[in-house]
């Protein structure tokens, strides 16, 4: 995805987005100019329906460090004249003039200004008290291998080696041992672990019941060793833990909160893993939503959702509903 506006239009983009679920929201949407018939860019759309009859609400947004002149209204006026949007909201971070406030109420147009902090002890007090953290982890070198064998019907546990040669039930060789250690790393569920962790230099173990080796195509495979006896035999993997000497930094985010027409927002930014990351949390009813934008060095960009129950990040379709 290409590299956005600013993280003030993103924020408004992810609040209207996460709290408008009957609608379609698109961010820098492209409508078309009834004159010139050129497309032209609007910050955030709206796509919907008001009783019954399609609505396209049009978004521009304004990050400066002071207010909002007349001569913004009236450029945002003009443009929307001649684009198919039937309603124009106005945002500015820093608020309007008292000029630009009578000229857009002469127009009706909507003025926003989404600083408006949340009470202390109001409905939306909670997302003032949400707490957010980045956790980078480094990984280095792996301490231990315990696997659980199915030796004679009985379950034994031993210590192993990367170098251990697997094989499929019918005794074909999968390869070294080392193979399933790091797909197991590539597709482990660390959410637990790194959860529970602390600040620093720790060990980090991942435990997998009944391990398939993957494959490029087909159903992962069954792992057996050799055990050696006379004559040798296979038995399968049962279980596997894997130890790994892991660092964890864990960077708190300050978030801040405000009101953007009613509607509850948090945001704040950092870096993960040297990309920055753009948090946006709103709420509805009683469940948050969390949106984040990565922008990585060369200033692409991708957007992903939290998901409601296990909140695992997943990739965010623009414009979907």
């Amino acid at each position: 995805m290409p590299a956005r506006s600013n993280d003030f239009q993103a924020i408004v983009y992810f609040i209207k987005k996460n709290l408008a679920p009957d609608a379609t929201v698109t961010e820098s949407a492209e409508l078309p100019d009834r004159v010139t018939g050129e497309p032209r860019e609007v910050d955030v759309v709206v796509s919907g329906h008001m009783a019954g009859q399609p609505l396209l609400i049009g978004i521009e947004c304004r990050d400066r460090s002071r207010k909002d002149s007349v001569s913004w209204v009236e450029e945002m006026r003009a443009k929307h004249d001649d684009l198919p949007t039937d309603r124009l909201v106005l945002v500015s971070k820093s608020g309007f003039s008292k000029a630009a406030v009578i000229k857009a109420r002469h127009y009706r147009i909507e003025l926003v200004t989404p600083g408006q902090p949340i009470a202390d002890d109001g409905p939306l007090a909670a997302l003032k008290r949400t707490q957010v953290e980045f956790r980078d982890v480094t990984y280095d070198q792996l301490v231990a291998v315990h696997g659980t064998l199915d030796v004679d019907g009985h379950p034994h546990t031993s210590e192993l080696t990367p170098d251990h040669v697997m094989f499929a039930a019918d005794g074909t060789e999968l390869g070294p041992l080392v193979e399933l250690l790091q797909a197991t790393f590539d597709t482990a569920n660390l959410r637990p672990a790194l959860a529970e962790a602390v600040d620093g230099n720790q060990y980090l173990v991942i435990d997998v019941t009944r391990p398939r080796l993957p494959r490029e195509t087909g159903d992962p495979i069954e792992v057996y060793l050799r055990r050696e006896s006379d004559p040798p035999v296979l038995v399968p993997l049962l279980w596997l833990r894997l130890i790994r000497a892991s660092r964890v930094d864990i960077r708190p985010v300050e978030l801040t909160a405000g009101e953007l027409q009613g509607d509850a927002f948090a945001y704040g930014s950092g870096r993960v893993a040297g990309i920055d990351a753009l948090l946006v949390l709103t709420q509805a009813g009683d469940r948050e939503h969390l949106s984040v934008r990565f922008t990585d060095p060369t200033g692409a960009t991708s957007d992903w959702n939290a998901d409601p129950e296990s909140q695992e990040l997943i990739p965010h379709v623009p414009g979907s509903p």
